[in-house]
């Protein structure tokens, strides 16, 4: 069984209008890009993001060479100051602005050459967006219950699904957790208490906008719940005692984060979807580069998916750690 939702068939590459570029404190920073014409989306989705100026002339470019005589890393087109590849990031919000463009939020954090150039672009300028990429989430018409755990930058997609939840009438609470309180991409409600145990609150900005209540877990108890997000997952699942069925978890972030939940879902029976993570150079299953290893019911019980392609959301009962 499939756990995302449909494929959306449509994507291409766009041109996009930077309507606001905020930092979100440290490293993170949010961008609100505007596009026309962009392809219906679906959280879990993602884009891929050209890290550089626009240029006509470069655009569709092919380069031929003699087969005796291949490009050598060191030419111009590889070497340049600035990225080669475009960057992979999840969709944290997708709807269509006043003016009926579409109104992409990208909540990023700075940890390289690419980044960092996102992170100073100003108002008007524009970019080159490719997508929407892979399969979204699905939302269970069954289970009435959902829960949202992420970590660090795994946190953006969540907020989008904490909207289709919403529309979907899901009672939804939320788990997020940093290493520290400047690591945390989100808004604190001004004045609100974030508590140091693991009864959610409405304490994030973005998330009680719809709804949803929230614990914060930082790994140096500098904000919430001092210890693992994971940990405080589990501590709440022991006193809720949600029955399986009836909710959902929804989880993304580091890869030990999302395997400790998954493992306390399926020793539950609760239903866990994960949005995986992986390098991704092309983002449409071309470069082979973002394997993940699944269960197969066929000889050799085992097999590779792509993140991109395949995913990036999977059952976790599909993956093979």
């Amino acid at each position: 069984m499939k756990p995302m939702s449909q494929t959306i068939d449509k994507r291409g590459v766009f041109t996009a209008e930077v309507l606001a570029n905020q930092s979100l404190g440290g490293d993170h920073f949010r961008l609100r890009l505007a596009v026309a014409g962009f392809p219906q989306a679906q959280p879990g989705q993602f884009v891929q993001v050209q890290c550089r100026p626009i240029d006509p002339q470069q655009e569709g470019t092919v380069l031929e060479w003699d087969a005796r005589h291949p490009p050598k890393p060191g030419q111009g087109e590889l070497c340049d100051k600035e990225p080669f590849l475009r960057r992979p990031i999840s969709l944290a919000g997708c709807q269509v602005g006043p003016d009926g463009r579409t109104q992409l939020l990208l909540i990023c954090r700075v940890v390289g050459t690419g980044t960092r150039w996102l992170s100073g672009l100003s108002a008007g300028e524009q970019i080159s967006v490719l997508g929407p990429l892979g399969n979204g989430f699905a939302i269970r018409d069954s289970a009435p219950r959902a829960v949202l755990v992420g970590g660090g930058v795994g946190i953006p997609p969540l907020i989008f699904q904490a909207a289709a939840l919403a529309a979907a009438g899901k009672e939804t609470v939320a788990f997020c957790g940093a290493r520290q309180a400047g690591l945390l991409p989100m808004t604190l409600v001004p004045g609100a208490k974030v508590a140091a145990n693991v009864e959610p609150t409405p304490c994030l900005v973005e998330l009680v906008v719809q709804g949803v209540p929230a614990v914060v877990a930082t790994d140096d108890g500098s904000l919430g719940y001092h210890g693992l997000v994971s940990d405080a997952f589990a501590r709440w699942l022991d006193i809720a005692r949600p029955a399986a069925g009836q909710v959902v978890v929804y989880c993304c972030g580091p890869e030990a984060m999302m395997r400790a939940v998954a493992e306390l879902c399926l020793a539950r029976d609760i239903d866990c979807l994960l949005a995986m993570e992986r390098h991704m150079a092309c983002g449409m299953g071309t470069c082979q580069s973002c394997i993940v290893k699944v269960r197969r019911d066929d000889p050799p019980g085992w097999a590779f998916e792509l993140c991109c392609a395949d995913g990036p959301v999977f059952d976790a009962r599909e993956i093979l750690w």
